[in-house]
């Protein structure tokens, strides 16, 4: 996504915000793993869109098998969406989370 300033532009790849979310969703208690595409299997998987200039982000992560998961889920969703915002400077309209395994 490239943001024009006054004395220049910026582009941020959508590695560099998938990046982001990945780390985000690390720092939540009850996440596993979380998918990125750097995994092959998860390439298609996971997504990065741009829409109207807010930012979807499509998420696939592994969970605890000991926690409530809609909670996580939702502590994941709050978290990327603040993570990406206040690093970016970009608007997060979606965080969908898939879950795609529990780990006992």
């Amino acid at each position: 996504m490239t943001r024009a300033f006054k004395y220049g532009s910026v582009k941020i790849a959508n590695e560099t915000i998938e990046a982001i979310a990945k780390k985000a969703c690390e720092e939540i208690n009850g996440v596993v793993e979380s998918n990125t595409k750097s995994n092959k299997e998860a390439k298609k998987d996971t997504k990065i869109s741009v829409v109207n200039g807010f930012v979807i982000i499509d998420l696939n992560l592994v969970l605890s098998a000991d926690v409530n998961v809609r909670k996580t889920i939702k502590n994941v969703q709050e978290n990327v969406k603040r993570q990406v915002e206040t690093m970016t400077g970009l608007s997060v309209k979606r965080v969908n989370v898939e879950v795609n395994s529990l780990v006992i």
